[in-house]
C-alpha cells in the first residue's frame, strides 16, 4: 500500500512540473505576463509632452490675440517647448524664409492664403498630418507641402452709421458701380504685400473671367472696380478704418469682420459668388526642429485648438468634426470655384497687372 500511495504522489509531481512549464495560449511568447494590455504610451518607449525640449520658431501673419492663443497653448501642453514669433505680413514672411534658405531661422509658417504657400512651394517640405482624413481634400495641398487650417470666406464689410443698409453692395459688380463721391472709396488692402488681398484679386478675376484667355474678362471687372478702392498699406485697415468711420465700406476676411458685434457693422457675403481659400500652416524646408515643426503642425489642426480658435477668435475650422460657433454654415454662402494652380503659378504676373492699372 504504501508504495502505491508512493508511486501516485510521484506522478502528481511529474505532472505538476509539466504543468508549470507550460505558456498560457492567451499570452504572447514575446510579451511579458504582467504587461497589461493597454498601458499608457508612456510606459511604451513614446514621449511625454515634457520629454519634448528646445526652441520653436514660428512665422506668422495672424493678428496677435489668436496668434498668442495658440502659442500659448503649444506651450502650455508642451511645458519643456520655448516657442518664439516673428509676426509678419504673408509676402514679406515668404521673402524672408526664401531669404534664410542657405541657413533656415523659421520652423513652421503657420498662416497666411493656401495660394500664396502653394506659389512658393519651394520654401516648404512635405508633410502628411494625422488628421487628413477629417480635412476636405480640396483644402490640402495634393503633396502635403501645406494642409489648410481654417477656410476664410471673403465678405464686404459696412458702416451703416454711414451708408444705408440698402445702398451696401451686394455683389462683387455692384462694387463697379458704388457711389465713391457721395460715400468714399472703398477700403481694399494691396495685394502685393496682403495674402489675403491677393485672394480677393483672383476672387473677382475667377468669377468673371476663364483660365483659357487668363481671365480676361475678369480683369475687365478688375478694372471697373479699380477706380472706386483706396488700397491700404495694411490688410486690418480694410476693416478697423470701416469701424472708424474712415472708410464707409472694405473688402475683407471673414474672420477679421465677425469681430465686430455692434449692429451697425453689417457684414455681406457677395451673393454673385465668393472664395474660402483657407489659411494653411507649413514647415520650412530643412528647418532645424522638425519633430517640433511636426508637433505644432498636429496641434494647429488638432480638435482643441481648432475648438479653442473658433470659440475665442471666431476663426472657421477646417476640421469636419468641429462644428462652427457663431459662423454662417459654408453651404449657405454662395461659393464659386477657385484656380489653386493658376493663383500659384501666376502670381508674379497678376501683380504686374494689378500694378498697371493702379498707376494707370
Amino acid at each position: 500500500m504504501k508504495k502505491i500511495l508512493a508511486l501516485l504522489l510521484a506522478l502528481a509531481m511529474i505532472f505538476a512540473l509539466a504543468a508549470c512549464g507550460e505558456k498560457p495560449a492567451e499570452q504572447p511568447a514575446d510579451k511579458p505576463a504582467d504587461q497589461p494590455a493597454d498601458k499608457p504610451a508612456e510606459q511604451s518607449g513614446e514621449k511625454k509632452p515634457e520629454d519634448y525640449t528646445g526652441t520653436l520658431t514660428i512665422y506668422s501673419p495672424h493678428d496677435s490675440d489668436p496668434l498668442n492663443a495658440g502659442v500659448a497653448g503649444f506651450e502650455a501642453l508642451y511645458p519643456n517647448v520655448k516657442v518664439e514669433v516673428i509676426a509678419d505680413g504673408t509676402t514679406n514672411l515668404i521673402h524672408k524664409i526664401e531669404a534664410e534658405a542657405g541657413k533656415p531661422i523659421a520652423d513652421v509658417l503657420w498662416g497666411g492664403g493656401a495660394d500664396t504657400l502653394a506659389a512658393f512651394k519651394d520654401c516648404f517640405q512635405p508633410y502628411k498630418p494625422s488628421c487628413t482624413d477629417k480635412i476636405d481634400p480640396s483644402l490640402v495641398d495634393a503633396e502635403y507641402y501645406w494642409v489648410g487650417e481654417s477656410p476664410l470666406p471673403m465678405v464686404f464689410i459696412a458702416n451703416t452709421t454711414l451708408i444705408p443698409e440698402e445702398e451696401v453692395p451686394t455683389t462683387w459688380k455692384d462694387l463697379a458701380d458704388f457711389d465713391t463721391d457721395k460715400y468714399g472709396k472703398i477700403a481694399i488692402a494691396d495685394p502685393l504685400s496682403s495674402g489675403s488681398a491677393y485672394t480677393q484679386l483672383c476672387t473677382i478675376l475667377f468669377l468673371y473671367g476663364d483660365a483659357s484667355d487668363d481671365y480676361a474678362a475678369g480683369w475687365d471687372m478688375v478694372a471697373k472696380i479699380m477706380p472706386k478702392l483706396e488700397v491700404k498699406n495694411s490688410s486690418s485697415l480694410a476693416h478697423k478704418d470701416i469701424y472708424a468711420g474712415e472708410n464707409v465700406l472694405g473688402i475683407t476676411l471673414e474672420k477679421a469682420a465677425i469681430k465686430y458685434t455692434e449692429d451697425f457693422m453689417k457684414v455681406v457675403y457677395p451673393t454673385d459668388g465668393t472664395s474660402a481659400v483657407p489659411d494653411g500652416v507649413a514647415i520650412v524646408k530643412g528647418c532645424p526642429n522638425q519633430e517640433l515643426a511636426e508637433l505644432f503642425v498636429e496641434y494647429v489642426l488638432g480638435y482643441d485648438c481648432q475648438v479653442a480658435q473658433n470659440a475665442d477668435w471666431g476663426r472657421r475650422p477646417i476640421r469636419s468634426d468641429v462644428e462652427p460657433q457663431g459662423l454662417a454654415p459654408l453651404g449657405d454662402i454662395t461659393l464659386m470655384n477657385y484656380n489653386f494652380d493658376y493663383a500659384a503659378n501666376n502670381k508674379e504676373a497678376i501683380g504686374e497687372k494689378w500694378q498697371e492699372l493702379l498707376v494707370g
